[in-house]
């Protein structure tokens, strides 16, 4: 038969169990809040870039930049750089996302790639990221994937790297 030290070890043993499950239950919590939290930022940083383009102005320097940068005055070219700068960074938090536990790192990456290749696969904006590469440029690592983005399903004929 069980002696009283038996049921002592068997409740001490059930007592760490459920205390592991809590414990497992308040990590799962925990990390679906950080998820949310998360792709709150990343909204956040979309909307504070998409937002400029409600001053018109910028909109138009935007259109005519994608069709042809060097028409651009500096202060122009300052304007729509600065906006695909904007645009490159806050597009970044899809990637680290990607590598997280956030999402499907393919839907990240997805979304990362459609938006840039949107953006930044005109001429215009092409020209603008030759030049921002010559000057500042990004880190070698979002270089590489932006490029990947625009030149998505095109042969990459650049010759900057």
């Amino acid at each position: 038969m069980f002696e009283t030290a038996d049921i002592a070890q068997l409740a001490a043993a059930i007592g760490v169990i459920v205390s592991m499950l809590t414990v497992a239950k308040q990590i799962y919590d925990n990390t679906k809040q950080a998820k949310l939290a998360n792709w709150g930022v990343l909204s956040e940083r979309y909307m504070s870039v998409y937002s400029q383009t409600s001053n018109l102005e910028l909109a138009e320097i935007i259109v005519r930049g994608r069709e042809d940068y060097g028409a651009l005055t500096a202060s122009e070219q300052l304007a729509f750089g600065h906006f695909l700068e904007n645009l490159c960074i806050a597009n970044e938090g899809a990637l680290v996302m990607a590598k997280s536990f956030t999402r499907t790192n393919t839907g990240m990456v997805d979304l990362f790639n459609r938006h840039i290749h949107w953006h930044l696969s005109s001429k215009g904006a092409r020209d603008w990221f030759d030049r921002f590469q010559e000057e500042r440029g990004f880190p070698e690592d979002l270089t590489t994937s932006i490029r990947k983005a625009i030149y998505h399903g095109e042969t990459i004929t650049s010759t900057t790297s």
